[in-house]
């Protein structure tokens, strides 16, 4: 546990509770603190009464009430027929606002009504009103919730309905009640109490902050989508949330004047996809389901161009705004009634891989549409030139014969005869788009015979994940290398029409943007207060204004402007509101030196009501599979929320990772583990050492895909962890190689030049199925049951392997998801067998596990 293992369990939660419960008095006015500082008075009383018994209530003594509501009593209710609907919607504007605290208005009916701070008789006195209050508990909480002497209860807990005297079962946090009463009812004793049946301290309390929880961090209104119009003027953005309340998805767009950051027009409950502005900046385009539509930015005229046709792709508008080229794929219908799949190739394992994709033009005007491709390949469109005479594509091609097993054919179509030209089939390709005399292209180190490669003769084979910027000559297709000496990985750019060039870039652990000056190879950073930019949008106005949308480690998405030239960025939007009522804990850096002379880049979160005098469990996140685990705000891995729930969380970046340079991306190839594992060992022991706050027998680690594997080679390695998962993790190369859909495409670049029969020592020596013998550490495997990307039989196998062995291991696939778990609820499922399984092992707290285990 956290403290003294000489202190019983009930003294050990007093002890976390009292220091948790000092902090939160600190961080709050002194009004506040008196006030609440009256109420824990009252819950430290209670809990001194049940020291010897954990049956016994722990009771509210104050409430937060806005009232009266004489309109939304049970009695005026009932004559309406809409009670639930009413409730609802004060729900749904409560929902929308900060966190109550005393004073706060709330206006209804254009009346102005305050939250006050009452104890539970006088909010029993005031008659129809909304109460609210606060609760926490450091671990799994199973406890009775009643409310008695109060008329006609209705009560929500976090905005859900809950019933009164009924049996609660929740995860380590805080929790909010908003009760609906109509008053004292005479007679009955008023209390409002939670009796947990648990060993767990809960406390009744009213706080302006709370920690993060995970409904938050998922339905928090985030910009999904972003594009700007060509003369900088309009800026479209896509915003999607969800209301608890409402049990929907809410969606709306936006149409804004940039240079004043001013809503023109909102399309409400609408995602609109594929947005884009025309050229001539007259038209705005964008898809809804089947259909592609088409708006006059002048008339606000909508008309349909393609109607409910299935197969739309990505698209983009002729330099003349008078058509557009659209991707457009026609579904394949050959297995449609077979009994049998004859496989054409690897490739045939994908999803609709025998589908084909063709480019199409679509006539503004007259709706008419013409194929420019008709090839039996897929072909995708890649650029139009600015003077609307010529377009960029690329086809697939299977080469077999050398790594990655898999090449991209370019072709330049001339718009006037439809004849295309071939400008070359290249492997390590990633984009093409024109520049001036030429095309810049995005690749990897070993893109056009290994031009792009800045590694010592000799040297490890260069990682084509490590991307690389190229200038290809349009006449001879020469190829000019522009980015060796750039350490940061490119993995795209953008041009506007003064041929602006806009790399996005992974630098580090961060995702940042960079003008490039191609004539003098000059990198220049773009002063967005972004550490992880999401996606961007470049105009073609003279002041080559870029928009990007992104987060931070403790940021949460901002969406900013930044006219290159310019030496700051300015805030269009910031989900900054969203949190205003959460405390974060702080975020540092970690950086060591490992024996080889390399820094190993790290950071570390805080719990909220850190102590550095405590003794807290960690828990240890990493990757490995060549992209560093970057500082965005929140993601499927939600460091924040582990944090809150009481783990010091150190995020490690070990060697063969992009965005430091070749060298150090290098080591990924042909490794599997071998550094890596070094590295996250050698960085954990002298993060332990070195925080005095981390105790070093607490300790649990976890990764997903590359890093679920490395969770199962490090427990073949050491012993230093105390419990281990991972998630969609590999345990034998040769079977993920042979069966994951991207497995051989993916050990092209990472086994490059070794296979089964000629790498036995890689192949077998570096997989952890062949190690299972040497895991000793609880370990929890888990994965989606439809995983294609790493199938679900690699935790199957090693979780067969330990089962046999006898060791600790667990199992948990979740139904009908992918690699990603994506469905809400199922991630909320996920989410909560990490942090259980955590608790079981470096806690010594087992209900919650045992729980999901009953589930």
């Amino acid at each position: 546990m956290f403290l003294s293992d000489k202190l019983s369990f009930t003294q050990r939660h007093k002890k976390r509770l009292a220091v948790f419960t000092l902090l939160s008095l600190l961080s709050l006015p002194l009004a506040a603190q008196a006030v609440l500082l009256a109420e824990q008075t009252h819950s430290a009383e209670a809990a001194a009464q049940t020291e010897n018994t954990h049956q016994q209530s722990v009771n509210a003594q104050q409430v937060l009430f806005l009232g009266p509501l004489p309109a939304f009593s049970s009695t005026q209710l009932a004559l309406t027929g809409k009670a639930k609907a009413q409730r609802q919607q004060l729900l749904r504007l409560l929902e929308k606002q900060p966190l109550p605290v005393a004073g706060r208005q709330v206006s209804v009916f254009g009346q102005q009504l305050s939250w006050q701070l009452l104890s539970l008789q006088e909010a029993a006195a005031a008659g129809p009103g909304l109460w609210f209050v606060q609760f926490s508990h450091p671990a799994y909480l199973k406890a009775k919730l009643a409310l008695s002497g109060v008329q006609a209860p209705e009560i929500f807990l976090n905005l859900q309905s809950q019933p009164n005297n009924s049996e609660l079962k929740l995860a380590t946090g805080w929790q909010q009640l908003l009760i609906f009463s109509d008053g004292e009812k005479t007679g009955e004793a008023l209390q409002l109490s939670l009796t947990p049946s648990n060993q767990v301290p809960v406390q009744f309390q009213l706080a302006a902050k709370e920690p993060v929880n995970n409904r938050l961090l998922t339905n928090a209104e985030t910009i999904s989508q972003l594009a700007v119009s060509d003369n900088g003027q309009w800026l479209l953005v896509s915003f999607s949330g969800r209301s608890d309340v409402s049990d929907m998805q809410l969606q709306r767009t936006e149409l804004r004047d940039l240079s004043k950051n001013t809503v023109v027009h909102t399309f409400s409950q609408q995602n609109l996809g594929r947005a884009a502005f025309s050229p001539d900046n007259q038209w705005l385009s964008y898809q809804t389901n089947n259909t592609l539509w088409l708006q006059n930015l002048n008339s606000g005229e909508v008309r349909p161009l393609l109607e409910n046709q299935s197969g739309l792709g990505t698209y983009s508008w002729a330099a003349d705004s008078k058509s557009l080229f659209i991707q457009w794929t026609q579904a394949d219908t050959s297995l449609k009634d077979t009994k049998a799949k004859l496989y054409r190739s690897l490739e045939d394992r994908w999803r609709n891989n025998r589908d084909i994709s063709r480019i199409f033009q679509l006539d503004i005007q007259s709706g008419l549409v013409r194929a420019l491709t008709t090839d039996k390949e897929s072909s995708f469109l890649a650029d139009v030139r600015q003077d609307g005479r010529a377009l960029l594509f690329t086809q697939r091609r299977n080469d077999r014969s050398t790594p990655p097993h898999a090449s991209t054919a370019v072709f330049e179509l001339d718009l006037s005869s439809l004849t295309a030209r071939e400008l070359g089939v290249y492997q390590h390709f990633g984009q093409i788009e024109y520049y001036q005399q030429g095309y810049l292209i995005v690749g990897g180190p070993n893109f056009a015979n290994g031009a792009g490669i800045n590694l010592p003769a000799g040297d490890d084979i260069a990682n084509d994940y490590d991307g690389q910027l190229y200038f290809m000559d349009a006449t001879s297709l020469e190829v000019t290398a522009l980015s060796k000496a750039f350490d940061p990985s490119i993995s795209s750019i953008a041009l506007n029409n003064r041929q602006q060039v806009v790399a996005q870039v992974s630098e580090g652990d961060r995702t940042l943007l960079y003008s490039v000056d191609i004539e003098r190879q000059r990198y220049t950073k773009l002063p967005f207060n972004l550490d992880v930019v999401e996606r961007f949008s470049l105009a073609n106005d003279r002041n080559n204004t870029v928009v990007a949308l992104g987060t931070g480690v403790l940021t949460p998405q901002q969406l900013e402007k930044v006219q290159i030239g310019q030496r700051r960025a300015s805030t269009l939007h910031s989900s900054q509101a969203l949190y205003q009522h959460i405390q974060l804990g702080e975020v540092h850096d970690f950086i060591v030196t490992n024996p080889q002379g390399d820094n190993i880049d790290g950071r570390y979160y805080l719990p909220p009501d850190f102590d550095a005098n405590k003794k807290y469990p960690a828990i240890v996140y990493y990757y490995g599979g060549t992209t560093t685990v970057n500082r965005q705000f929140t993601g499927r891995y939600p460091f924040h929320h582990w944090a809150a729930n009481g783990y010091i969380v150190y995020v490690v970046q070990p060697r063969g990772t992009i965005g430091y340079g070749q060298r150090f991306s290098a080591l990924h190839v042909n490794a599997w583990g071998k550094y890596t594992a070094d590295d996250i060992i050698y960085a954990t022991e002298q993060f332990v050492a070195k925080h005095p706050f981390v105790d070093g027998k607490r300790l649990g680690n976890i990764g997903a895909s590359y890093g679920g594997f490395m969770t199962m080679y490090l427990a073949t390695q050491t012993d230093m962890f105390a419990a281990s998962i991972s998630h969609a993790g590999i345990s034998a190369l040769s079977s993920y190689w042979g069966q994951g859909w991207w497995g051989f495409l993916y050990s092209g670049v990472a086994s490059r030049g070794s296979f089964p029969w000629n790498n036995q020592e890689l192949y077998v020596g570096q997989s952890p199925l062949y190690m299972a013998d040497k895991i000793t550490t609880p370990l929890l495997l888990i994965t989606g049951d439809s995983d294609v990307n790493v199938p679900a039989g690699e935790s199957q196998q090693m979780y067969t392997a330990l089962k046999l062995l006898g060791r600790d291991v667990a199992l948990v696939e979740i139904p009908g998801e992918d690699h990603h778990i994506i469905d809400r609820e199922k991630r909320y499922v996920w989410w909560d067998h990490l942090l259980a399984f955590f608790d079981k092992h470096l806690k010594d707290e087992t209900d919650w596990w045992q729980q999901l285990s009953q589930e």
